[in-house]
């Protein structure tokens, strides 16, 4: 397949004042254009002002029932049984598992030490990297398995849960 390019032929401008016409159609243009970006951003912004107080209304509503429900979530804990989550006629709730990742054990145990510990021990010098700091992202790998103890390094292996409130939307809404 051959490549052709498309020339396109542009005007000759052979005097100043052709140049000159040239660059008053430009400068309407440009104007033009201006003006109607500023009038279109105006319009936007009247938009945005006009719902702005009534989703901020909303959205604290929704962050005050949120918190509402997740106070009565972790006081009935029995209500979840096994599961993470309740489904409601009106959307899902629960609480969702973050991803493992490595904290220090106490205060007495800061990062620097605990590399001192993990290059001391020829066990654990596969834990740190070459250059000098903590895998943690091994270290969460290999925690469970038993052949490693955070605790003795200084660390633990900690996950946070976050809570959610999916509302069920209508297909207009969305």
């Amino acid at each position: 397949m051959t490549k052709e390019r498309i020339k396109i032929k542009l005007p000759l401008i052979t005097t100043r004042t052709e140049a000159e016409a040239v660059m008053n159609d430009l400068a309407i243009a440009a104007n033009n254009r201006r003006k109607l970006a500023a009038r279109m951003d105006a319009e936007r912004l009247a938009i945005e002002n006009k719902y702005a107080g009534t989703i901020a209304e909303c959205d604290a509503f929704v962050k005050e029932k949120g918190d509402t429900l997740r106070a009565w979530a972790e006081a009935n804990p029995v209500e979840f049984g096994k599961k993470k989550s309740i489904e409601f006629l009106a959307g899902t709730l629960g609480f969702r598992t973050g991803t493992p990742k490595l904290a220090l054990l106490n205060r007495s145990w800061t990062w620097e030490k605990v590399l001192g510990v993990l290059r001391n021990n020829p066990m654990y010098q596969k834990f740190v990297r070459t250059k000098p700091e903590v895998d943690k992202e091994r270290i969460i790998s290999e925690a469970g398995t038993g052949c490693f103890d955070p605790g003795y390094c200084g660390m633990k292996v900690v996950q946070d849960e976050s809570f959610y409130v999916e509302p069920n939307l209508t297909e207009e809404e969305q």
